[in-house]
Protein backbone atom coordinates (compact mmCIF):
# COMPACT_ATOMS: atom_id res chain seq x y z
CA UNK A 1 0.00 0.00 0.00
CA UNK A 2 1.22 3.46 -0.84
CA UNK A 3 2.07 5.92 1.90
CA UNK A 4 0.64 9.41 2.21
CA UNK A 5 3.68 11.07 0.61
CA UNK A 6 3.31 8.99 -2.54
CA UNK A 7 -0.38 9.78 -2.82
CA UNK A 8 0.11 13.53 -2.26
CA UNK A 9 2.80 13.56 -4.99
CA UNK A 10 0.35 11.96 -7.42
CA UNK A 11 -2.37 14.42 -6.42
CA UNK A 12 -0.09 17.48 -6.70
CA UNK A 13 1.12 16.59 -10.16
CA UNK A 14 -2.41 15.58 -11.21
CA UNK A 15 -3.51 19.11 -10.33
CA UNK A 16 -0.63 20.52 -12.38
CA UNK A 17 -1.52 18.21 -15.28
CA UNK A 18 -5.13 19.36 -15.11
CA UNK A 19 -4.03 22.98 -15.15
CA UNK A 20 -1.79 22.44 -18.19
CA UNK A 21 -4.59 20.50 -19.90
CA UNK A 22 -6.98 23.40 -19.36
CA UNK A 23 -4.43 25.83 -20.78
CA UNK A 24 -3.95 23.53 -23.75
CA UNK A 25 -7.68 23.56 -24.53
CA UNK A 26 -7.82 27.35 -24.21
CA UNK A 27 -4.84 27.60 -26.56
CA UNK A 28 -6.15 25.06 -29.09
CA UNK A 29 -7.03 27.66 -31.77
CA UNK A 30 -3.36 28.75 -31.84
CA UNK A 31 -1.58 25.38 -31.62
CA UNK A 32 -0.28 25.99 -35.12
CA UNK A 33 2.00 28.72 -33.75
CA UNK A 34 4.09 26.09 -31.95
CA UNK A 35 6.05 25.25 -35.08
CA UNK A 36 5.49 28.36 -37.19
CA UNK A 37 4.60 31.81 -35.89
CA UNK A 38 3.41 32.70 -39.41
CA UNK A 39 1.11 29.68 -39.72
CA UNK A 40 -1.74 30.78 -42.01
CA UNK A 41 -4.19 28.42 -40.27
CA UNK A 42 -4.04 30.62 -37.17
CA UNK A 43 -5.95 33.83 -37.74
CA UNK A 44 -4.66 37.10 -36.35
CA UNK A 45 -7.97 37.51 -34.52
CA UNK A 46 -7.55 34.16 -32.73
CA UNK A 47 -3.94 34.98 -31.89
CA UNK A 48 -4.96 38.31 -30.36
CA UNK A 49 -7.90 36.75 -28.49
CA UNK A 50 -5.87 33.91 -26.94
CA UNK A 51 -3.02 36.33 -26.17
CA UNK A 52 -5.48 38.59 -24.31
CA UNK A 53 -6.95 35.60 -22.43
CA UNK A 54 -3.52 34.47 -21.27
CA UNK A 55 -2.62 38.00 -20.19
CA UNK A 56 -5.66 37.96 -17.89
CA UNK A 57 -4.31 35.00 -15.91
CA UNK A 58 -0.58 35.63 -16.30
CA UNK A 59 -0.21 37.17 -12.82
CA UNK A 60 -2.12 34.38 -11.06
CA UNK A 61 -1.22 31.15 -12.87
CA UNK A 62 2.59 31.11 -12.58
CA UNK A 63 2.72 31.59 -8.78
CA UNK A 64 -0.01 28.97 -8.30
CA UNK A 65 1.78 26.44 -10.48
CA UNK A 66 5.14 27.27 -8.87
CA UNK A 67 3.67 26.48 -5.46
CA UNK A 68 2.15 23.18 -6.60
CA UNK A 69 5.20 21.99 -8.57
CA UNK A 70 7.67 23.14 -5.89
CA UNK A 71 5.73 21.37 -3.16
CA UNK A 72 5.49 18.25 -5.29
CA UNK A 73 9.22 18.40 -6.01
CA UNK A 74 10.07 18.63 -2.31
CA UNK A 75 7.88 15.59 -1.72
CA UNK A 76 9.57 13.70 -4.58
CA UNK A 77 12.94 14.38 -2.91
CA UNK A 78 11.56 13.28 0.45
CA UNK A 79 10.13 10.14 -1.13
CA UNK A 80 13.53 9.35 -2.65
CA UNK A 81 15.16 9.63 0.78
CA UNK A 82 12.29 7.75 2.43
CA UNK A 83 12.70 4.85 -0.01
CA UNK A 84 16.51 4.81 0.28
CA UNK A 85 16.96 6.03 -3.30
CA UNK A 86 15.15 2.99 -4.66
CA UNK A 87 14.71 2.56 -8.40
CA UNK A 88 11.05 3.58 -8.50
CA UNK A 89 11.48 6.79 -6.53
CA UNK A 90 14.68 7.60 -8.40
CA UNK A 91 12.96 7.11 -11.77
CA UNK A 92 10.21 9.56 -10.81
CA UNK A 93 12.77 12.10 -9.60
CA UNK A 94 14.97 11.82 -12.70
CA UNK A 95 11.97 12.27 -15.02
CA UNK A 96 10.79 15.26 -13.00
CA UNK A 97 14.16 17.02 -12.97
CA UNK A 98 14.97 16.37 -16.62
CA UNK A 99 11.56 17.27 -18.02
CA UNK A 100 10.64 20.15 -15.71
CA UNK A 101 14.17 21.52 -15.64
CA UNK A 102 13.90 22.71 -19.23
CA UNK A 103 10.36 24.01 -18.76
CA UNK A 104 11.36 26.05 -15.72
CA UNK A 105 14.49 27.38 -17.42
CA UNK A 106 12.41 28.76 -20.31
CA UNK A 107 9.22 29.77 -18.54
CA UNK A 108 10.15 33.24 -17.29
CA UNK A 109 11.28 34.48 -20.71
CA UNK A 110 8.25 33.01 -22.46
CA UNK A 111 5.86 34.55 -19.96
CA UNK A 112 7.60 37.91 -20.39
CA UNK A 113 7.26 37.63 -24.18
CA UNK A 114 3.47 37.57 -23.75
CA UNK A 115 3.16 39.82 -20.71
CA UNK A 116 5.23 42.68 -22.12
CA UNK A 117 3.33 42.97 -25.41
CA UNK A 118 -0.12 44.43 -25.91
CA UNK A 119 -2.58 42.03 -27.50
CA UNK A 120 -3.36 44.84 -29.95
CA UNK A 121 0.34 45.42 -30.69
CA UNK A 122 2.46 44.19 -33.58
CA UNK A 123 0.92 40.92 -34.74
CA UNK A 124 4.29 39.31 -35.43
CA UNK A 125 5.33 39.89 -31.81
CA UNK A 126 1.97 38.65 -30.52
CA UNK A 127 2.17 35.45 -32.59
CA UNK A 128 5.81 34.76 -31.74
CA UNK A 129 5.36 35.26 -27.99
CA UNK A 130 2.17 33.25 -27.97
CA UNK A 131 3.75 30.37 -29.89
CA UNK A 132 6.60 30.18 -27.39
CA UNK A 133 4.28 30.14 -24.39
CA UNK A 134 1.97 27.54 -25.96
CA UNK A 135 5.01 25.34 -26.62
CA UNK A 136 6.23 25.53 -23.03
CA UNK A 137 2.71 24.79 -21.74
CA UNK A 138 2.62 21.61 -23.82
CA UNK A 139 6.05 20.64 -22.51
CA UNK A 140 4.79 21.24 -18.96
CA UNK A 141 1.80 19.02 -19.69
CA UNK A 142 4.08 16.22 -20.87
CA UNK A 143 6.38 16.66 -17.86
CA UNK A 144 3.66 16.67 -15.20
CA UNK A 145 1.61 13.89 -16.78
CA UNK A 146 4.79 11.80 -16.96
CA UNK A 147 5.30 12.29 -13.23
CA UNK A 148 1.70 11.23 -12.55
CA UNK A 149 2.03 8.11 -14.70
CA UNK A 150 5.41 7.08 -13.28
CA UNK A 151 4.37 7.86 -9.71
CA UNK A 152 1.13 5.93 -10.02
CA UNK A 153 2.56 2.88 -11.80
CA UNK A 154 5.95 2.58 -10.10
CA UNK A 155 5.27 3.85 -6.59
CA UNK A 156 1.58 3.98 -5.68
CA UNK A 157 0.50 0.70 -7.27
CA UNK A 158 3.62 -1.35 -6.53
Amino acid sequence: MANLTSIVIAISFSFATGFFTTLSYVEKPVWGLVFDSDNPRVTDENARLIHAELKRIINIAPPTMATVVSSGTVLVLYQMWQQNFGESALTVAVWLFLSMGYVISQLRARIAAVKSISSDGDIDDVREGLGGLVTIHHMGLIATSGVVILQTVLVVLL
